[in-house]
């Protein structure tokens, strides 16, 4: 089972030479290839190779994941697999959608795949995947938490992908009862010592990781884990088997 990350930016101005296209996944396992995510700024690399993937699978409305939020794209054939509420956010839409439900599993080829819904978002509500092949991922690359309990959705994990918007400053805003943003990697590394996930990718960057040094960004991402958790900063054409 290999990933491959065409881009690993969050929606933020900053760039940097490891840190320039929005953030994406490619789950690659026997004769099934999956792209997770397209967004407005994504690597021209997949131009030439969104056709040869079996499906297209959106986490949510923003146009740093879902480039129909902000322009018409005919060229994409492929299914496109999202929630009723991201197809229906603007008048753009995909040519071959698929909808999908929280909670609801279903099947590309090899892969098993389990959307959850996350909270993110107030407008543009998101979800995360879990992908089960030769290994477990879950792919969230914007999230605050969970609203299923955590113990449904981090299950049997063996590698969790996820935001990397902020180390340690807090994102978490709130309108009314409702909170919104993201949560620090801080926070999501607890949440692997908790379920016992031992591999977290950081994805979906955010200035603190994309403006800084990166020895200095690791040491400080070092002292959360407890020497439990291996921890790994995805970058634009980063790829590893699992």
């Amino acid at each position: 089972m290999k990933l491959f990350f065409p881009g690993t930016k969050g929606e933020i101005e900053e760039e940097s030479p490891k840190h320039k296209f929005h953030s994406s996944l490619v789950v690659q396992y026997l004769n099934t290839g999956i792209l997770m995510d397209f967004g407005e700024k994504h690597s021209p690399t997949l131009n030439s190779l969104i056709k040869k993937f079996d499906a297209l699978l959106i986490t949510h409305a923003h146009p740093d994941h879902y480039i129909w939020t902000v322009k018409e794209n005919e060229k994409i054939k492929i299914p496109v697999y999202l929630t009723d509420i991201t197809l229906n956010y603007g008048k753009n839409k995909p040519l071959n959608t698929v909808i999908i439900e929280d909670g609801k599993q279903f099947v590309i080829k090899d892969l098993k795949i389990t959307p959850f819904n996350v909270i993110h978002s107030l407008r543009c509500p998101a979800v995360c995947f879990k992908i089960e092949g030769s290994s477990t991922i879950l792919y969230a690359p914007d999230i605050l938490d969970t609203e299923q309990s955590k113990k449904d959705v981090f299950s049997g994990v063996d590698i969790l992908v996820a935001d990397g918007s902020s180390i340690d400053v807090n994102l978490v805003r709130r309108k009314e009862d409702k909170l919104f943003g993201h949560a620090m990697v801080k926070t999501i590394i607890n949440w692997c010592l908790k379920f016992n996930i031992h591999e977290l990718i950081v994805t979906h960057c955010g200035k603190q990781i994309v403006t800084s040094d990166e020895k200095e960004v690791m040491n400080k991402i070092f002292k959360f884990t407890e020497l439990k958790i291996n921890v790994i900063i995805a970058y634009d054409g980063f790829e590893i088997n699992v």
